[in-house]
């Protein structure tokens, strides 16, 4: 394709760090000249000194900060288990990007600890229900996600499991914790069909861990951490030990097509919610200390309902760690 004369302008002035000035009036350039009067022909163009000139500029020193930032390298999984790391999952060097992972599955868990993910279908489901992918957040430690493509009504997809034996089925984090994944919601997400999804969450049900009070839902799992159908919001939501009802922390929407960092920090007291590394607005000032827990599994990808996988998440997760303390910004999986 041809270049414009603009584009051919435009190339002059980069190449000699400089901006031309000039004054022209197109109405009267767009006129034959043999048609001109002489007043016309005199302001076709103005070539006075405050009409036609040029400033000097350096290009790359004035737009340094709108340049695309470069995507980090990736890191070693090693360099990524702080104290206390129970888990942590990232998803590279182990599937074409772009073929399907299968029912039985497993993904290690790279803090040694035992908590493996095993791969589940629900019966139905397409064979491209779950797949590797080569997209991942520029601040993402591994160069990879899962792709799941679930929903509900009816409810289709695969997800992932740890095992009935994990050691992290029976943790309580009195202690504290952080909890930290990477997500991003394709174009096609719909609130309807793939609302309150859980990019994680503790099986067992607030009724049969004894919980009431307000805000309780008995159906509900003990813990999830979910994109709700208002509007894309990340949504915490668990039932601490020193309660009977539950803590929930919210983030504003999140747009589709966009890598998100999501973080929740508990000191042992207070629980916080951090998106891309700030605090929400919405994190609740009350006590929240521990998890509750039925002994039984986490799921990633997987939203249980009155003891059934009701739905399952849509859209890519990254890498994904637990901790058992209040990490700092310094020590998240975003850090420099």
């Amino acid at each position: 394709m041809d270049q414009s004369p603009t584009d051919s302008a435009s190339r002059r002035c980069r190449a000699r760090n400089a901006i031309d000035v000039e004054t022209i009036n197109p109405w009267i350039l767009a006129q034959d000249p043999e048609t001109r009067n002489p007043l016309a022909a005199e302001h076709a163009r103005i070539t006075g000194a405050v009409d036609t000139f040029s400033i000097p500029i350096d290009f790359d020193e004035r737009f340094a900060g709108f340049a695309p930032l470069p995507v980090r390298p990736a890191r070693p999984a090693g360099k990524e288990l702080v104290k206390g790391t129970l888990a942590y999952w990232r998803f590279d060097g182990q599937g074409s990007a772009g073929t399907s992972l299968t029912a039985g599955q497993t993904i290690r868990d790279l803090s040694g600890k035992g908590n493996d993910l095993t791969v589940v279908t629900v019966p139905g489901s397409a064979a491209d229900a779950l797949t590797w992918s080569a997209d991942h957040h520029p601040d993402q430690p591994g160069h990879a996600s899962l792709k799941f493509a679930g929903g509900r009504n009816p409810v289709n997809g695969s997800y992932l499991t740890t095992g009935p034996k994990a050691p992290l089925n029976a943790e309580t984090f009195r202690g504290g914790y952080t909890i930290e994944t990477f997500v991003m919601m394709p174009l096609d997400w719909d609130g309807g069909r793939n609302g309150n999804a859980s990019i994680l969450s503790r099986r067992g049900s607030a009724g049969a861990a004894g919980k009431h009070g307000k805000n309780t839902d008995p159906n509900e799992p003990v813990a999830q951490f979910a994109i709700t159908n208002n509007g894309r919001e990340a949504q915490f939501n668990h039932y601490p030990l020193n309660d009977t009802f539950p803590t929930t922390n919210w983030s504003h929407g999140m747009p589709e097509l966009r890598w998100w960092h999501l973080a929740v920090v508990n000191d042992g007291r207070y629980t916080k919610l951090y998106v891309d590394g700030a605090p929400v607005v919405d994190n609740p000032n009350r006590a929240s200390i521990g998890f509750t827990t039925l002994g039984l599994p986490w799921l990633m990808g997987g939203h249980e309902y009155a003891g059934a996988i009701d739905v399952v998440f849509h859209g890519n997760v990254g890498d994904t760690r637990i901790v058992n303390r209040a990490l700092a910004h310094s020590e998240f999986l975003t850090a420099k």
